[in-house]
């Protein structure tokens, strides 16, 4: 079935945005249309050293909102985290989350709203909502609102209704969504974002890429989100380099955070493939291993094995991208397998532009818990599984980690 002859159904993120540079200056004003009392929820040293910590809680305050600050956040946040940010969200009775920092902490604080909004009179864990073994708590409207300000341009996370926490017991890293955490606002400062050191800048920008790729060929994507997700494409390709080699090119840095949000709206109205379902349980099991430096590594193979066994309509998506990356009309018709790999060629050219072109034995994850990591692919992350254009057993997944070694 093709999907001029399918029917499809695309629910638009429900998430006010603000884009500009000093945005951050109105966040009191804005935080305080839906609540008086702020968990403001933030990574443990960036944002504080580079004084956009003390203007956030400046304004909060200024605009009569009273601000707890909780600072504990890590890369690949924990249920540990999770639980304790909700506990003094609990305690402090706070009626409105603030998400302020990379991706994982507006996961981080949407998990937190989760929590922190279903009081039953006992003491209740993200895991309760979330496990894979089956949920004992559902994420309900009592969810508390969502207030974001990324200091990134990578996970779309801030007009997303997804989140990412890991269980540092199981080392399942479990990907879960709701429409009760789409951000009610997000406030996206083009100068916070100038501050992101190089790494930072190309690790964001390739997981950007790979939720608009992601999303392009998800068995879900649309004629709507397709849209979205091949101008995020060409803005990635075009801005990317540039925003990695200065940082201060401020045209370089909207034109990425256009493209992370657009990329984020695809993905969110569509879903993740097979890329996420792997690269999870990597930093799962390795939590050192960031999440876009894990994507780094296996996307290309991945990307290759989906062509591989590619009909002739995901053959033609491949050429779209081909021509998105290299600025060419999307609408041009020249297909095929030679031009479809090209796409796969530009991402490698793309990766070591911006020296991510990395491996899995250069991250040092441990070949023995291949078998494991598939096993939690699968478990953790069934619908990228199922939306992935080609199928794959976990036989395959194993393979895929191997030739990524």
């Amino acid at each position: 079935m093709t999907i001029q002859e399918k029917r499809f159904r695309c629910n638009l993120p429900k998430t006010d945005i603000i884009v500009g540079p000093g945005t951050l200056e109105a966040i009191g004003y804005e935080t305080k249309k839906v609540g008086k009392r702020a968990l403001l929820v933030s990574g443990k040293s960036s944002m504080k050293k580079l004084g956009f910590l003390d203007k956030a809680i400046e304004s909060l305050m200024k605009a009569g909102v009273q601000v707890v600050h909780y600072g504990e956040v890590e890369p690949n946040p924990t249920v540990d985290i999770v639980n304790e940010g909700a506990k003094k969200a609990i305690q402090n009775a706070c009626d409105v989350i603030v998400g302020f920092g990379g991706g994982s902490s507006i996961d981080t604080a949407k998990a937190i709203a989760v929590v922190a909004g279903h009081v039953r009179g006992k003491p209740i864990s993200i895991w309760d909502f979330i496990s894979p073994e089956g949920a004992n708590e559902e994420i309900t409207a009592q969810t508390l609102p969502l207030v974001t300000i990324p200091s990134t341009s990578g996970t779309g996370s801030h007009v997303s209704q997804d989140s990412v926490i890991t269980n540092s017991k199981t080392k399942q890293k479990q990907g879960f969504g709701s429409p009760f955490l789409f951000p009610k606002i997000s406030m996206i400062d083009i100068e916070i974002l100038s501050k992101m050191p190089p790494t930072l800048s190309a690790v964001a920008g390739f997981d950007a890429l790979t939720h608009a790729i992601e999303s392009f060929f998800s068995a879900h994507s649309n004629p709507i989100s397709e849209l979205y997700s091949l101008e995020a494409i060409r803005l990635i390709f075009r801005n990317l380099p540039q925003a990695y080699e200065n940082g201060d090119d401020q045209q370089a840095r909207k034109e990425m955070a256009l493209a992370d949000t657009y990329a984020g709206w695809a993905d969110t109205t569509t879903s993740d493939i097979l890329p996420h379902a792997m690269a999870h349980p990597v930093s799962g099991h390795h939590p050192r291993v960031a999440h876009g430096v894990s994507l780094a590594a296996l996307f290309p193979a991945i990307m290759r094995f989906n062509l591989e066994g590619a009909d002739k309509c995901t053959v033609e998506k491949y050429c779209k991208v081909t021509r998105a990356a290299t600025g060419k009309s999307i609408f041009d018709n020249k297909t095929g397998k030679e031009e479809a790999s090209k796409s796969v060629d530009l991402i490698e050219k793309l990766l070591k532009t911006i020296k991510l072109n990395v491996n899995l034995k250069e991250l040092d994850v441990e070949r023995t818990k291949f078998k494991l990591m598939a096993a939690d692919a699968i478990k953790t992350m069934p619908e990228a599984i199922q939306a992935n254009p080609r199928k794959v057993s976990e036989e395959d997944i194993v393979a895929l980690y191997e030739q990524c070694y």
